[in-house]
């Protein structure tokens, strides 16, 4: 028997709430995906280091180590695909996950057809590589593509899957506007057109790593009320 792409993807759920952690297991499974469950912070990192799970979806209220906590230490090392449910729903509680690395937030209750949906768009986003270019470059910034890699002055960049997409989307209209909803679009899928602070904070990261001075950006420029332009030259 052929097993499709969903059944080669592990997925560790890291869920106190036991029924919490069946529904969303059942979910998964329901969706071809391999599932195991942890209630634990210690247990979660002892998973990821031996197990190495292609996507974790993490709750922030565990027993033993906040979820931030865990996902600061995973985050330090790897860049594993993360995506937190919360029982928080204010919007600050939203940026603090993303600004500690998350590639997503869902807040409970979610809904199933969407939770499914956003696991198969990060998933989706480790595998894709837009054709035909093999190489951009815009300056002292280069991407190859078939290797997924990124310099900046010839020094190695190293990004999450969230962060490489809006990279290579950037570039490849390396002098033009690109909306955010394009950039939602684009990298994360349609059903996350107008989630504007999940794009904020993820800019604000990949600022971080490639601007000499972030707060003064000459890569990822904002165009006020309309989204993110990259100059081909520094004379903007």
């Amino acid at each position: 028997m052929v097993m499709s792409q969903t059944e080669n993807r592990h997925i560790l759920i890291v869920e106190d709430d036991e029924d919490t952690a069946e529904v969303v297991s059942t979910l998964l499974n329901e969706a071809g995906y391999q599932t195991i469950a942890v209630d634990r912070g210690d247990l979660a990192l002892y998973q990821i280091a031996s197990s190495s799970p292609d996507l974790v979806l993490l709750d922030l209220n565990l027993p033993d180590i906040h979820g931030l906590e865990v996902l600061k230490q995973v985050r330090s090392q790897s860049f594993l695909p993360m995506i937190v449910l919360s029982g928080y729903g204010r919007e600050r509680d939203k940026v603090i996950a993303l600004e500690a690395g998350a590639d997503d937030y869902m807040a409970k209750p979610f809904s199933p057809e969407e939770l499914v949906a956003r696991v198969a768009a990060l998933l989706r986003r480790i595998d894709w590589t837009p054709q035909p270019e093999t190489k951009l470059v815009v300056r002292q910034l280069e991407l190859d593509i078939p290797r997924r890699q990124a310099f900046i002055r010839n020094q190695r960049l190293h990004l999450t899957p969230i962060e490489y997409g809006l990279l290579v989307t950037i570039m490849r209209k390396a002098g033009q506007v690109v909306t955010h909803d394009e950039l939602l679009r684009v990298v994360w899928g349609e059903q996350y057109e107008g989630d504007y602070s999940v794009l904020r904070v993820n800019i604000s990261r990949l600022r971080q790593k490639i601007e000499q001075n972030p707060r003064h950006p000459t890569y990822i420029v904002t165009v006020p009320g309309q989204g993110y332009r990259m100059p081909t030259n520094s004379r903007f």
